[in-house]
């Protein structure tokens, strides 16, 4: 039994009957939860933004830009699937589960600097726009969603049963899903003023 964190741009996969995977003060990121239930493979991802950034070329002297395979919603998807399958999992059987993509700045700026802030707003909602597309292209359901809003939060997913749990800031820990269990689909989605869209 053991707590995984799942930094930013981090995938974590566990089989292990009582381990824990944790995704701390998620903002504008998003946590991607699979779960396989026939064989209990569990496995997030901590995606930062929705696209790879186009990047300038080497010049001598300077290390190239690395980044993590998980950090850009178009390479996470993809390596998630990839992993969750290595460790013994089938995509006809994976379900999953999203919580983040919340807009991480209040949006009454109106300064100068107005655009770039719109701009900065816009992440949230675009890495959960990115994680849907890559999930439906892989035919992968969203059981379970917790998205938008003002509010960090922490994602607890149990590896026994699958279990999503979400603890916004300032407020309780709740159980999102459980993705070992038969159920229709479960969303808390916020819109652009911050209020919960059944």
């Amino acid at each position: 039994m053991a707590v995984i964190p799942v930094e930013m741009g981090e995938t974590q996969i566990s089989a292990r009957p009582g381990d824990r995977l944790l995704a701390i003060g998620l903002g504008a990121c998003v946590g991607v939860c699979l779960f396989d239930p026939t064989v209990g493979v569990a496995a997030m991802v901590h995606i930062v933004l929705p696209r790879t950034p186009s990047l300038p070329p080497a010049s001598p002297g300077r290390r190239p830009v690395v980044h993590l395979p998980g950090k850009c919603a178009d390479t996470a998807i993809p390596n998630l699937l990839e992993q969750i399958q290595k460790a013994g999992a089938q995509l006809g059987r994976v379900k999953s589960a999203i919580v983040g993509g919340a807009q991480i700045f209040s949006p009454t700026n109106n300064g100068p600097n107005g655009s770039a802030m719109s701009a900065r707003l816009e992440i949230g909602p675009r890495n959960v726009e990115a994680v849907k597309r890559g999930l439906a292209q892989a035919r992968i359901p969203i059981v379970a969603e917790m998205i938008g809003g003002y509010c960090g939060r922490t994602v607890t997913f149990h590896v026994t049963q699958g279990q999503v749990c979400v603890r916004p800031i300032g407020a309780e820990e709740r159980v999102l899903v459980t993705l070992s269990e038969r159920q229709g689909p479960i969303g808390e989605s916020f819109g652009k003023e911050g209020i919960l869209r059944g």
